[in-house]
């Protein structure tokens, strides 16, 4: 059916799985990018690491990633750009099946 019903669909189970897996990755990337707090003088909470790139948590198994900071930016800007493309995209599918309750493959048969 339309995809705006399938989250209500989902197994409850799988939110607590899928909240602990984040909360795991927030930590992780916490523990590599920020300065522990108690080396941290008071007047800069939130110190970032000199080394740590933002985005950069040494994940890499493609071999992807550019080698310089600057490419590296860039190529987070092109990604951040396609994800809020694909957004809009998805949010435009749904605001659709809002309007006639068809899923977005029924407009390509009708």
């Amino acid at each position: 059916g339309p995809a705006i019903g399938q989250l209500a669909q989902v197994n409850p189970l799988l939110w607590v799985v899928l909240g602990a897996g984040i909360a795991k990755a927030e930590s992780m990337r916490a523990e590599i990018g920020w300065v522990e707090p108690e080396n941290v003088p008071f007047d800069k909470p939130g110190q970032l690491r000199d080394s740590y790139i933002p985005g950069d948590i040494g994940f890499d198994p493609l071999g992807l990633k550019p080698e310089s900071e600057e490419d590296f930016i860039a190529m987070q800007n092109k990604e951040l750009q396609n994800g809020r493309l694909g957004m809009l995209a998805a949010a435009g599918f749904l605001a659709q099946e809002l309007v006639d309750g068809k899923g977005i493959i029924e407009h390509f048969s009708s």
